[in-house]
């Protein structure tokens, strides 16, 4: 099976069970996974030193990260947000100027997206010591047992954050040691991580920490084909809490 056949299936896969998840947690006492996800999100930003962060606006069925990114704002934080300029195109990043709540869907795909009459930053701007951007939530559809992950498709995290992307996590001085982020046969072993002992991504100069977002049973995706370009993380937040990948 190829690589994008391989994807494809998993994808369909994870979207019927994601919508699934949503009608049983629209049940009246059924707890919410998504609302877990949030509160682990929540603990994390909190144990960790951060001024400001990248997060994401949640479509329909994603882990929802508004509570925590709410809490964040009215603790003085600042929260950016990806901003799809064009198809094709990197991501850009806007600033959260309100709640989560204020925002509203924008383009094709009905994405929450800042204002786009502030200031838009490219990912070079966004990771640069003028931002200081302290933290990193990526969103997917799940990931392999290595970190690698499987996004929605479009290819906007790989162009603009994966090892050929415009601005790659792990590269250069504002790096955070990802996995796969090196050319082909000279990537490390993958980030460690316990609840005391620093990580590459901690040291200073050395970027944000980066972290993905999903469900607990989207960890470990058997069949996932990763591309040389494809975005691998360190660790992942979930309704079961931090998740340390291994390469």
């Amino acid at each position: 099976m190829d690589s994008q056949t391989s994807k494809a299936q998993l994808r369909s896969r994870i979207r019927a069970a994601r919508a699934d998840r949503s009608l049983i947690e629209a049940t009246p006492g059924t707890t919410e996974a998504a609302g877990t996800v949030a509160a682990a999100a929540w603990d994390l930003i909190r144990e960790t030193p951060v001024r400001s962060l990248l997060a994401y606006a949640a479509l329909p069925g994603e882990p929802d990260l508004d509570p925590a990114l709410d809490q964040f704002l009215a603790s003085g934080g600042t929260v950016y947000l990806p901003v799809v300029t064009k198809v094709g195109e990197p991501l850009m990043f806007g600033q959260v100027t309100g709640s989560m709540a204020s925002l509203r869907p924008q383009g094709r795909w009905g994405i929450r997206e800042p204002a786009r009459d502030g200031e838009l930053l490219t990912a070079a701007q966004l990771l640069s010591p003028t931002i200081g951007l302290d933290l990193v939530f990526v969103p997917a559809l799940g990931f392999g047992t290595d970190g690698a992950r499987l996004g929605n498709g479009g290819g906007f995290y790989d162009r603009t954050f994966g090892p050929h992307g415009a601005e790659p996590l792990g590269s250069g001085v504002f790096g955070s040691g990802l996995p796969g982020s090196e050319p082909p046969g000279s990537a490390p072993p993958g980030s460690e991580r316990n609840g005391s002992a620093a990580s590459d991504s901690e040291a200073p100069g050395s970027g944000p920490r980066v972290v993905g977002v999903c469900f607990a049973d989207e960890l470990n995706l058997k069949g996932l084909a990763a591309e040389v370009w494809d975005l691998r993380i360190p660790e992942a937040v979930t309704d079961d809490g931090t998740h340390i990948f291994t390469a």
